[in-house]
């Protein structure tokens, strides 16, 4: 792993500054989550789900052995494809249903949950249109979405690709965090890397204490230290690079200097990953 910062501002200036280590394997992961595409940590479960084609569950995940330790079954929810989880406020576990790789959806939605065993209940049900300048003439959305946060009442969506097509940068909207039929704002883009394969974002995290946002490709993982969304032009960006380019879809934060990273099984192993962060 690789770490490098960079500045964005008019000009992106690159440093010198590079660190090599690797990531922290804790454990294989059960065949359950065998496509865990999102992770979310209340501080006593980790949590992921599987993505399109799959069951509308969740699943706590044993950080022992990852092993099923428990499963929800939110009410009211439909896994067209559910791409990333956030934490919001009084332990409502947010769901992105957002994933939209062959550009036919109109409209996206993420599903708030409060996972009590015994009375898992949907709290919220957004449902998420975009504006003209980001839709086709039949009104489907030009941009596939696997990653969310949640920050302050409102949720961010950072962008995959563009019509099938990786533009070196990922889109940010808003949009509110209620009930109801909401409208995305666009907020702007954050620079990333050129290669396309290594750099499409598959998941993001926030850290609420401390206002780290992190976004994760299967190759790369940013970390912005204070995410300020009205302020993306002057943004400042660590970028830790990887020793392998598996297929991470899952990260969290543990904690303000640790993130948790799942992977998809592709053919073999499967692993729940911890990252340390520079201090």
């Amino acid at each position: 792993m690789i770490i490098i910062k960079y500045i964005c501002a008019l000009v992106f200036l690159l440093t010198t500054t590079s660190i090599f280590g690797q990531l922290k394997g804790l454990t294989p992961l059960s065949n359950e989550v065998s496509e865990s595409s999102g992770l979310a940590y209340d501080g006593t479960h980790l949590w992921t789900h599987n993505d399109s084609g799959n069951r509308d569950v969740l699943y706590a995940i044993d950080l022992e052995n990852g092993r099923v330790s428990k499963k929800v079954f939110p009410p009211d929810t439909y896994n067209e494809d559910w791409e990333d989880l956030a934490i919001g406020d009084k332990g409502t576990i947010f769901i992105s249903d957002t994933g939209n790789n062959d550009f036919s959806r109109k409209s996206l939605k993420i599903y708030g949950v409060l996972p009590n065993a015994d009375d898992t209940q949907t709290v919220l049900t957004t449902t998420i249109e975009f504006p003209e300048d980001y839709t086709t003439k039949k009104g489907k959305i030009k941009y596939d979405v696997e990653a969310l946060i949640y920050r302050n009442g409102s949720f961010y969506l950072f962008t995959k690709t563009f019509r099938n097509k990786f533009k070196d940068q990922t889109a940010v909207f808003e949009v509110p965090a209620k009930n109801g039929t909401q409208t995305a704002r666009f907020c702007g883009t954050i620079p990333l890397c050129g290669k396309e394969k290594n750099c499409k974002i598959t998941a993001a995290a926030f850290h609420q204490a401390s206002g780290q946002l992190a976004l994760l490709s299967h190759k790369n993982l940013w970390l912005i230290p204070d995410f300020d969304p009205n302020a993306l032009d002057a943004i400042t960006l660590e970028r830790y690079e990887f020793e392998d380019d598996s297929q991470k879809e899952g990260l969290c934060f543990k904690n303000s200097q640790e993130v948790f990273i799942s992977e998809e099984r592709n053919g073999g192993s499967q692993w729940l990953y911890l990252l340390q962060l520079k201090p």
